[in-house]
Parts: structure tokens; sequence; C-alpha cells
């Protein structure tokens, strides 16, 4: 079967298709979806200002496996394929942000183009997996200290378990001079909310937010 039989969500019909195996860990509280893997690097300039935020989106094994096989099959080559897929996912995910949420002080500032994206097989794991990188440098780098600084990922129409899974996976780049404590939230949704999750199965699109709900928070905030 073709990967692209089982498009659903944002960035599944963006990606070319998805079957899963499963594989990843996944929170005891719900029933996701789909699961993806996160890194973050928050880089500050000089001045302990926001200046950039470079992420990383790692694919479960059977999914990359199954789209690295439909890009050579469409594309004629995997360089080719990946290459071609970025851009198609990156102008599609410009619409929602890409499923990136970053607020100061409680107000959402809107992210700018990647400045730098790519699609690659990490092939130095022991079973390869695709991996989409993106790097929003900011115009206007933003002052952040003395503030909250609150950013997540999440498909806001579709349960993806997106997860950092660990505080080690976002780090901050820069600015020697400048005192920043990070911390990961976890999602604390209702029994009820949970209850919902749980319900679902992988072919239901409208989850009234769901991803929002279970998402993942890095806090920050520097001196």
């Amino acid at each position: 079967m073709k990967a692209n039989h089982l498009r659903s969500g944002l960035i599944w019909t963006f990606v070319m298709g998805l079957l899963l195996a499963g594989v990843q860990t996944q929170p005891s509280y719900a029933h996701p979806h789909y699961w993806m893997n996160l890194k973050a690097d928050m880089i500050l300039d000089d001045q302990g200002r926001l200046a950039a935020i470079r992420q990383r989106w790692a694919f479960d094994a059977y999914f990359s496996m199954m789209t690295v096989a439909d890009a050579v099959n469409e594309h004629g080559d995997k360089e080719t394929g990946l290459r071609n897929m970025a851009d198609q996912i990156i102008a599609n995910l410009a619409k929602y942000q890409y499923l990136s949420v970053l607020t100061i002080n409680g107000t959402e500032i809107d992210l700018p183009q990647p400045s730098v994206y790519q699609l690659t097989e990490n092939t130095q794991l022991e079973q390869p997996v695709l991996e989409l990188e993106m790097r929003f440098d900011i115009a206007s780098p933003l002052i952040i200290k003395g503030k909250d600084l609150v950013w997540s990922v999440f498909d806001p129409t579709y349960y993806i378990a997106m997860n950092y899974s660990k505080v080690e996976n976002i780090s901050i780049k820069g600015a020697k001079n400048t005192q920043c404590q990070l911390t990961l939230s976890l999602p604390n949704p209702s029994s009820e909310l949970t209850e919902y999750a749980q319900s679902l199965d992988r072919t239901q699109k409208d989850t009234g937010g769901l991803g929002k709900s279970f998402a993942e928070k890095v806090r920050i905030h520097c001196v």
C-alpha cells in the first residue's frame, strides 16, 4: 500500500502519507493518532534578545521508510524527492504558523518563514528516521529578559503526540551573560478530555483541538 493512501491531518496531507508501527513512547493518559520527537534551540543575540529558533521534528521509523520510498517513486531519486517534499510541507504549514506557537508575556508572536529548512534521512541511528529541520530568523530580535516565554508545537485540528520527552531536548544558545531558566511543562488534561482522546480512532480529524490540550509547553525566563 502506498503511504499517500492514508493522508489525514494538517501535516500528513503535506508529507504524502503515513503508516505507523506505533513504536514511539507515548503518554499513558491519551491515545494520540501519531507520534513525533521534537528538539528546539532558542538562539539569543549578544544583547540577550531572541534572534532565532531552530527546531527538528523526527518522524517514526516506519513512516520514514514509507515516505522515503514514496519520494523515490514519485521524483526519481531520494535527494530530489525529499527536497520537493520539504518545499510542499513548508508552503502549506505557513498557513498554520508551522504548527508552532510562541508567546511572550501571553502575547502570541508571528513566526517568519523559515530562512533554512530541509527534510533529510538520518542514517546514523539504529533505524533511519526522516527529520524535518527549520530555522526561524527573527528580523527584529525580541526582548525576553524579565519576560515569560512559552513555546509549544501541535497540530490544531488533529491529535498528534509531538513531544520533547525531556528538557535536555531544548537548549538556549548565545548571550553568555544572560541567565535563563528553562522548564518543560507536561499537559494536564481533564478526565473528560482524556476519555474522549482514548475513544478516538486514527481516522478522526475533527478532534476539538486535542493537539493543543495535550501539547507540551517549553517555558523560558531570562534575567
